[in-house]
């Protein structure tokens, strides 16, 4: 498929209520109520189409990526999970305010009063109500968490879930008269007062275990509960050359090849380019469902490819691992990572400097052991309550504890952001001096991106032996 073919392919996809015009034969612009977004084509070596959606109001983007304009299925793919992606942001309000009480019953009454008004005023509004011991699983979905008087003790704690979400407490007086004008003038002032530009993502300053000027291609993978976010960062000698962030809902491997196909194709247009390193989970998706990572064939296929040396290995050992590279504290660390609303996850190691892999990289999968501790498979489990989720996030805290013994565990868990109640739990089943250090985190990129690199650098270099990694 040429680019011609594909942009008039794109202007016969109508959408109700969305406009797709296009500006010139190689761009083409697309917008409705609050998306801004293109399909623009670049002619390189080849023809690279990129995609792009941003909200109106914030200008962030929602969806980005490039791929080559080669196979016709593939492009027309993307094309239509772009527009489902825009479906899904159109049917979202400006801001979803979720309002929170005991029972949830004095805040839906006041949510109708609070829609009712925001009509009125012609506010993009959407007001909802969930009783607090749903919250775990509402939260999510939500710009903003107002909570009630009488759970307003819970607020230091409902904002460590929800972070970076405002999570703010409805001043009694205002409650107690269910004055809606005066919430929505409080929700207002609070909006303001977060509107931050982003800033950019601090550079890791330790490169410890780097004695090579290689230039490496990184990139990481890390899927949540909403989308899939694929960092890309060129280092030279463990220097930050740029950062690249593309942005989908869904993964495959599929988006790994188009990143190689684009962006690597275009910087080894200016860098000499010595290896790629990559980080990605233990299952994609693909058109037949979801399937386990073979890593050495992922990492054979892709350097024939690209015709350099290309390593793959699991996105949980890239965080411990970064984590290893910037202190000098800690020798045994694993890092266990359980998206919202899951009752499982992976669990990444480093040992003395040494990253975990284990056979077929399957250390740190988690899901066997999932059915042989619960009876059942993690997909029966619908809505699991906070009490599931914490006793879930126990139960793997205690088997890497029992595996490795740890000096640290590294905890990205929204839903039990309380390291001393982890701590209490697992005070219940081992000895106090047995535990060790818990540190709640929650934006692992740096980590991520820094242990890629660094696996890589040693692969490169021989630091770190094939068969040690993967044995």
């Amino acid at each position: 498929m040429n680019s011609r073919q594909y942009i008039e392919w794109i202007l016969t996809q109508k959408q109700e209520g969305c406009s797709i015009r296009q500006e010139n034969e190689d761009h083409v612009i697309i917008s409705c109520a609050n998306t801004d977004g293109e399909v623009q084509i670049y002619h390189l070596e080849c023809d690279i189409a990129e995609l792009r959606l941003a909200d109106a109001e914030t200008h962030e983007n929602y969806f980005f990526l490039h791929f080559e304009l080669k196979e016709e299925d593939h492009a027309k793919g993307l094309f239509r999970e772009m527009m489902d992606a825009l479906k899904k942001h159109a049917g979202r309000t400006s801001v979803n305010i979720l309002l929170s009480c005991t029972s949830g019953l004095t805040t839906s009454f006041f949510a109708e009063k609070l829609n009712e008004a925001a009509a009125t005023l012609s506010l993009d509004y959407h007001f909802s109500a969930a009783a607090f011991p749903q919250l775990h699983c509402a939260g999510f979905d939500a710009d903003m968490i107002l909570l009630a008087p009488q759970i307003a003790w819970q607020l230091k704690k409902t904002q460590e879930v929800f972070e970076p979400r405002p999570v703010l407490a409805i001043p009694a007086a205002v409650f107690a008269s269910y004055d809606a004008g005066a919430l929505i003038a409080f929700i207002q002032k609070e909006l303001a007062k977060k509107q931050k530009t982003k800033e950019e993502m601090a550079i890791a300053k330790i490169m410890r275990d780097i004695d090579t000027s290689a230039i490496m291609f990184v990139i990481n993978m890390v899927h949540d509960r909403q989308q899939t976010r694929y960092y890309q960062r060129l280092y030279e000698a463990g220097s930050v050359v740029f950062t690249e962030e593309i942005i989908k809902e869904r993964n495959s491997f599929a988006d790994i090849q188009d990143i190689l196909d684009t962006q690597l194709r275009e910087i080894r247009r200016r860098f000499r380019v010595d290896a790629v390193s990559i980080s990605i989970p233990g299952v994609l998706s693909e058109e037949q469902g979801v399937s386990r990572v073979d890593y050495e064939e992922i990492s054979k296929t892709l350097s024939e490819h690209c015709g350099l040396p290309v390593y793959v290995f699991h996105n949980t050992v890239a965080v411990a691992y970064g984590y290893y590279a910037q202190q000098a504290k800690y020798d045994i660390i694993c890092y266990h990572s359980q998206p919202a609303g899951t009752m499982t996850g992976g669990t990444g190691t480093v040992y003395r400097g040494m990253p975990v892999n284990g056979r077929n990289q399957m250390a740190g999968e988690l899901g066997p052991l999932f059915r042989l501790h619960f009876g059942q498979n993690e997909k029966e489990m619908t809505d699991p309550s906070y009490e599931q989720i914490r006793e879930s996030v126990v139960f793997w805290l205690a088997c890497a504890i029992a595996e490795t013994a740890p000096e640290v565990i590294l905890v990205r868990s929204p839903l039990t952001p309380d390291m001393d109640e982890l701590r209490e739990e697992l005070k219940k089943v081992m000895a106090e001096k047995d535990i060790p250090d818990l540190i709640h985190v929650r934006d692992i990129g740096e980590y991520a991106l820094l242990g890629t690199m660094l696996y890589g650098m040693h692969r490169l270099k021989g630091g770190i032996s094939h068969e040690a990694l993967v044995k």
